[in-house]
């Protein structure tokens, strides 16, 4: 019987967690959990059920039974709610019953523990004694003395199956459960004592600032009300307004309330994820208690570099389970998890940092982590985010970048070096008479028709081929080809190639299941798992919205690439009816083209859409769109010379710091030479090289914060680089943005044919593939000037396209833009917005 819940909290797990959490052990690389998608075990299950009539004839057959029950012990401060769906039970005329669990894996059967995984043997015995205590047997007046529990293996790859069986009577399989039940409780109950003291504390506590900035308040009832009614809400709001915290204060609050139970905050940017920590803490001084974990690469939490992700032998992964249980205890001594403090952890009890984050994200309030863990197919967090009854939040920090983001996580590359390394590697090491030879054979029979597919279509690729075409090009006609020097493009996958990709991946898959321990198997896994993905995306995603690419890199490499041109609906898939989302930056120009791009079905089911004005005086600001030169790509060399004079004049009006954004770094070394044409000693600039590094990043930084400056500083950089976003200058650290030109992308095939495929879905291909990107660069330089209500100073936007209609109804209202074509009247507006204002 239930007890009584009125006066207990109920604290409810499923029967696999409950077993996984408390009776998993070992290691990272076994085959009983690695390999096996969500649709291959699902399938596993359904054609066993199918056959259950053959495995136990004359017998009457229960599949997917679901089943529940409770564990109470006086000194919990809750009962523990237990419930599942057992994957069979079989019931013979003679009163004889079999209780079966289902586990698919990879490889052969000879591979599985004789005694099954202790995990999956608790979940089985589990379900047998909550079968003893539900009413399935007083329905039917009998009560059989044991039940024969089975474990049922069952290989995705060669159907083979092994069977581990005993007979369990009802006391041992009750102290079985209570013991289960024990373990787990005592792990549990430091999460479940957190929860309800934050809920008390966060319910109760205040907004952490003296006042609410102008549009603060609207935004958070905005997203309080996105995490209530679980739907999509995007804001743009201007720098200023104070998004972070007007997302994450709501958050926290719904979360009080039962509105949601874990919220990820998804920025790009280290930076603004120590924004995000540092908003957290800012909460907690007013009261709030709250758990956070910040993710990082798993490339750079690597203990183990020499080991990377090969869990069979790597130190910190062999053992993983056997120590995970104390290191999550201890993680509770810290709220603020740190990637550093993961690492510490880590070491302390010898596990894979990266991998005891996951671990740790069931036990956290708020997760800061970049957008690739849910989003990103090959990287998300499927295995938490994919359980039923998940309850998150998304706040999605600089939306804007999501876009173009998402065309690269569902796009996949292969290139010509790396198959033919696999393959080098897999003729190159020995291998044993009989199967693994043959075995062997036959993947590096299919690497080479790999390899021979990907070559075919090369000459096309050249000068030559270009001009003369022929069998070649009437070979691709039913792909609708694009054909340009050293690219060329398909609307449809080439079934050839798409074969002997599937065949190499089959072969691949199955030798490094049955032969793990080869020489060179650590070299050539990278490109094992890019392959896996190509034909990931070809099989899962590849729609209209796709071509496939064939282009020249370097050394004579061959990249072939399935590049998605609108990832809009595998996004929606991953949010849409699962998840509250919040898009939230302050640059989503355009916002009906964000909207399609990060919404699919927003024409149909429309999100909430709020545009907030700038909380700060518009007189601390300066903004002229200067329209006498064309940057155009033509025109540059004839307007550099009046283009650096004006950068030069402008710097020297005012004794501050100054960005300048060029459309280029080939712009930008030409503009550098015309800058030193003047020999004026007056004004100190600071270069940014094409290729940078953090340390050199911080050190351009650094000369903008040094305080006492006896010239003006003028940085030049260049739109879409590393400064164009994620960076804070305050005050006299930041004084002036000059941008010039649009921020039009450079032109490619890749760019063109994105161009015609949104010509064809919106009518608007120019505007999605070059003036809306660029635009939307040019807003983000914009806003590295006003970042605080101390900030101040001018931006100035050279080039004539500014006057054009278009472009004028894409600058901001509050941007409070003068329209200039007068060089002599630029700068006299500017002399005098900078005596006005000192």
């Amino acid at each position: 019987m239930d007890p009584d819940t009125k006066t207990r909290p109920v604290l409810s797990v499923a029967v696999r967690d409950l077993a996984e959490s408390v009776r998993r052990y070992g290691g990272l690389a076994g085959p009983l959990y690695a390999g096996v998608t969500g649709p291959e075990g699902t399938k596993a299950h359904q054609d066993f059920f199918d056959r259950a009539g053959q495995y136990f004839p004359g017998q009457e057959i229960f599949t997917e039974l679901s089943l529940g029950g409770f564990y109470r012990e006086k000194e919990l401060p809750f009962d523990l709610s237990v419930q599942g769906r057992c994957d069979l039970v079989a019931l013979s005329p003679e009163g004889r019953v079999t209780l079966v669990e289902v586990k698919s894996f990879r490889g052969k059967a000879a591979s599985i523990p004789d005694e099954g995984d202790p995990a999956h043997l608790a979940q089985a015995l589990i379900y047998a004694s909550l079968l003893y205590s539900s009413d399935f047997f007083a329905a039917g007046g009998m009560e059989p003395p044991v039940i024969q529990v089975q474990l049922r293996y069952i290989s995705i790859d060669d159907g083979s199956s092994f069977t581990v069986s005993h007979p369990w009577t009802k006391e041992a399989l009750r102290i079985q459960y209570q013991e289960i039940c024990a373990d787990y409780t005592e792990f549990a109950r430091p999460l479940y004592l957190h929860r309800q003291t934050r809920d008390q504390l966060n319910g109760a506590a205040s907004f952490p600032y003296g006042q609410l900035r102008d549009g603060q308040r609207s935004m958070m009832q905005e997203v309080i009300a996105a995490v209530r009614d679980r739907t999509v809400l995007f804001v743009q709001a201007p720098t200023g307004i104070g998004k972070t915290m007007a997302t994450l204060y709501p958050s926290v609050k719904a979360q009080a309330n039962g509105l949601t139970e874990t919220i990820f905050y998804l920025t790009p940017t280290r930076s603004q994820r120590k924004v995000a920590e540092d908003t957290l803490n800012d909460l907690e001084k007013e009261g709030f208690l709250i758990r956070s974990l910040t993710f990082r690469a798993k490339e750079q939490m690597c203990l183990s570099p020499s080991h990377f992700c090969d869990m069979k032998v790597c130190p910190f992964a062999i053992r993983y389970h056997d120590h995970l249980r104390d290191a999550v205890k201890k993680s509770y001594e810290t709220r603020r998890l740190s990637p550093d403090d993961v690492l510490s952890l880590a070491r302390d009890f010898s596990l894979c940092p990266f991998e005891l984050s996951l671990s740790l994200l069931p036990t956290v309030d708020v997760v800061v982590c970049d957008y690739n863990y849910i989003f990103n197919p090959r990287v998300r967090l499927h295995g938490w985010l994919d359980e039923p009854g998940q309850r998150y939040t998304l706040l999605v920090d600089e939306a804007h970048n999501l876009a173009r983001r998402s065309r690269e996580m569902f796009s996949a590359v292969i290139s010509r070096s790396e198959i033919a390394a696999i393959r080098d590697v897999m003729a190159g090491h020995q291998t044993e008479p009989g199967s693994q030879r043959r075995l062997n054979g036959s993947v590096c029979d299919s690497l080479a028709r790999l390899l021979g597919q990907m070559d075919r279509y090369r000459p096309l690729l050249s000068s030559k081929g270009l001009a003369e075409g022929g069998e070649g090009i009437k070979a691709l006609e039913s792909f609708q080809p694009v054909l340009r020097e050293q690219f060329l493009a398909t609307r449809v996958i080439p079934p050839p190639l798409l074969g002997e990709v599937s065949s190499a991946a089959a072969l691949l898959t199955r030798y490094l299941t049955d032969y793990p321990e080869f020489s060179g198997r650590r070299t050539m896994m990278v490109p094992y798992f890019d392959l896996m993905f190509f034909l990931r995306v070809a099989e899962r995603y590849y729609t209209d919205s796709y071509i496939t690419t064939w282009r020249l890199s370097e050394g004579d490499d061959l990249d072939i690439t399935l590049l998605a041109l609108d990832a809009s609906l595998h996004l929606t898939d991953i949010y849409r009816d699962r998840s509250p989302v919040v898009f939230f930056s302050a640059t989503l120009s355009t916002l009906p083209s964000y909207l399609s791009l990060l919404d699919a079905r927003s024409a149909v089911d429309k999100p909430e859409v709020i545009s907030l004005p700038s909380p700060f005086p518009k007189e601390r600001r300066l903004l002229i769109c200067y329209e006498a030169y064309s940057v155009r790509y033509a025109d540059r060399a004839r307007t550099m010379a009046d283009t650096a004079r004006l950068v030069h004049d402008t710097a020297l009006l005012r004794k501050g710091h100054y960005l300048v954004f060029s459309p280029s770094f080939a712009y930008q070394r030409q503009l550098v030479r015309a800058l030193s044409e003047f020999k004026d000693d007056r004004i100190d600039f600071v270069i940014q090289p094409s290729r940078m590094t953090e340390q050199q990043k911080e050190k351009f930084l650094s000369y903008f914060q040094t305080k006492e400056r006896e010239k003006p500083l003028v940085g030049l950089t260049v739109l879409g680089s590393l400064f164009n976003e994620g960076i804070d200058l305050v005050g006299e650290e930041l004084t002036g943005v000059l941008v010039i030109g649009t921020g039009i992308p450079a032109l490619s095939p890749e760019r063109e044919i994105l161009s015609q495929y949104y010509d064809a879905k919106s009518g608007k291909g120019f505007e999605y593939a070059y003036m809306w990107p660029g635009f939307n660069r040019v807003t983000q330089a914009a806003g590295r000037l006003i970042r605080s209500q101390d900030d101040f100073g001018i931006v100035l936007l050279i080039d004539d396209r500014y006057g054009r209609s278009d472009y004028r109804q894409l600058i901001p209202g509050d941007w409070n833009a003068l329209h200039i074509d007068d060089r002599e009247e630029c700068l006299d507006l500017i002399r005098t917005f900078w005596q006005d204002f000192d």
